[in-house]
């Protein structure tokens, strides 16, 4: 250790570089952090746990939020804002979550739109199954 200190009070341009490296590392972890919350598909947002209640009969569940997603990829463009998931009592697509309903269906809707958009320009797109 005393080896060290006296190597950077000999040569302070090297401690000053060593100290910039570990600025600019913690300023691109925390970016980088910062960044996949505006990520949908992190692992913590698809395994967040959605209650969904039936406008019919006012059952609720709870799914977690990538199986919902997933229903809605399997269904054929476009998607019916006003379809929901369907209820495991009924069957029929009643089931609602109780926030950020619509901004998921644009969502999902402008990612289909540019998926279509690139496979007509015969560019390369993943394929979500």
């Amino acid at each position: 250790m005393d080896r060290l200190r006296q190597m950077i009070n000999e040569r302070p341009a090297m401690g000053w570089a060593v100290a910039a490296v570990l600025l600019i590392l913690i300023a691109f972890s925390i970016f980088r952090w910062r960044r996949a919350d505006d990520n949908p598909y992190t692992l913590d947002r698809t395994t967040e746990m959605v209650t969904i209640k039936c406008r019919e009969t006012g059952d609720e569940w709870t799914m977690p939020r990538g199986r919902m997603e997933q229903m809605l990829w399997d269904r054929p463009a476009p998607l019916d804002p006003n379809q929901g998931v369907p209820n495991p009592k009924t069957g029929r697509p009643t089931g609602f979550p109780k926030s950020d309903w619509e901004s998921t269906i644009d969502r999902i809707s402008a990612e289909r739109r540019e998926i279509a958009a690139k496979r007509s320009r015969g560019t390369d797109a993943p394929v979500r199954k």
